[in-house]
Formats: C-alpha cells, structure tokens, sequence
C-alpha cells in the first residue's frame, strides 16, 4: 500500500498563483512590523523617528518652511505615533513597500498571468 503525500486536502502554499503568493507575502511582512515592535521595544522608538521624519517632510514639502509646518506636524505627529502607533505602523510599511518598487512585482505578476491564457 502506497502512501499519497500530495494530497488535495488541506492548505499548500504551492497551489496558490503567483498573485496570491505576493499577497500573503505582503500580509504576512506588514503584520510582522507590529509584533517586532512589541518583543524588541527599542524598535519602537526607531520607528517613531523614522515616521516623525516621513510625517515633516510631507508636511513641509506641502506647507513650506513656517510655524504651521511644525503646528501641523504636531498633530499628525500625535495621532500617527501616540494614539494610533501599531495601525500607523502598518500602513507606513505598507506605502513604502508601495512606492519603493513593490508594485512592480505585481505588475510583472499580473502580465505573466495574461500571457498563460
């Protein structure tokens, strides 16, 4: 009696398209940024910084060099990092992966698709 190993029940990764698997990659790394932060605490602080830096330059791209650049910056500044830390996280990484280049794997993914049809 032959034992069949690849079986059709259950989860395997290796059944999904490439689509899918470049989603549940991209999940799996945003919703691995939160619990970084939450066992290695000194990431945190990194983090905040990083996002502090993001938030000024945004904003003073936007407004210019005055006293509403940093009144503005304050704000966000306190609802991005102080009330809504572990959610502002996620969506950080999540634009950055987006607008470093991440979106050109999907692209190149979804061509791929089209052209085995």
């Amino acid at each position: 009696m032959k034992l069949n190993i690849r079986s059709s029940k259950g989860f395997s990764f290796n059944n999904l398209g490439l689509i899918a698997k470049i989603l549940f990659i991209f999940i799996a790394i945003i919703l691995l940024v939160p619990l970084i932060i939450y066992y290695y605490p000194i990431a945190k602080y990194i983090i905040m910084v990083i996002i502090a830096f993001f938030i000024f330059e945004i904003v003073a791209r936007a407004l210019g060099n005055n006293i509403l650049t940093y009144v503005v910056t304050g704000v966000l500044l306190y609802f991005i990092i102080y009330k809504y830390f572990y959610l502002s996280t996620s969506v950080f990484l999540l634009y950055l992966l987006l607008s470093v280049g991440f979106t050109s794997v999907v692209i190149w993914g979804t061509t791929n698709l089209w052209k085995e049809k």
